[in-house]
């Protein structure tokens, strides 16, 4: 029976050991690559389809700001008042309120009060 065990080749279990763990390594490092690779894919057609967006709001913000421009120029609003879609009051002097510089030789705020007339 000895002739039998002695038939058998043994393994070398430290080799195999550091085998499998450096294939392991090989394989964890390929996947890692391939995700991050294919992740930098995806976040870059994100980034596009963002600056898409991004430059269709951009030029919509520059129409409006056309349109709020046309809308409220002087031409547009009287033509709304002559239309009848705007309505003007008249506005007492007493009501305005009249700022005039003095020149001082300090930059100071000075308050100012207002005398409310009766209405």
């Amino acid at each position: 029976m000895n002739r039998r065990h002695q038939k058998l080749n043994p393994i070398n279990a430290p080799s195999l050991a550091r085998w499998i763990v450096i294939f392991a390594f090989l394989a964890a490092t390929g996947l890692s690559y391939v995700y991050l690779s294919v992740q930098l894919h995806t976040l870059g057609n994100n980034r596009t389809v963002l600056e898409k967006e991004f430059v269709a709001i951009d030029l919509q913000t520059k129409e409006a700001r056309v349109q709020i421009a046309a809308l409220t120029s002087r031409p547009a609003l009287e033509r709304r008042l002559q239309e009848g879609y705007l309505k003007m009051i008249h506005i007492e002097d007493g009501a305005i309120v009249k700022l005039t510089p003095h020149p001082r030789s300090d930059d100071a705020v000075q308050p100012v009060a207002n005398e409310r007339g009766s209405r």
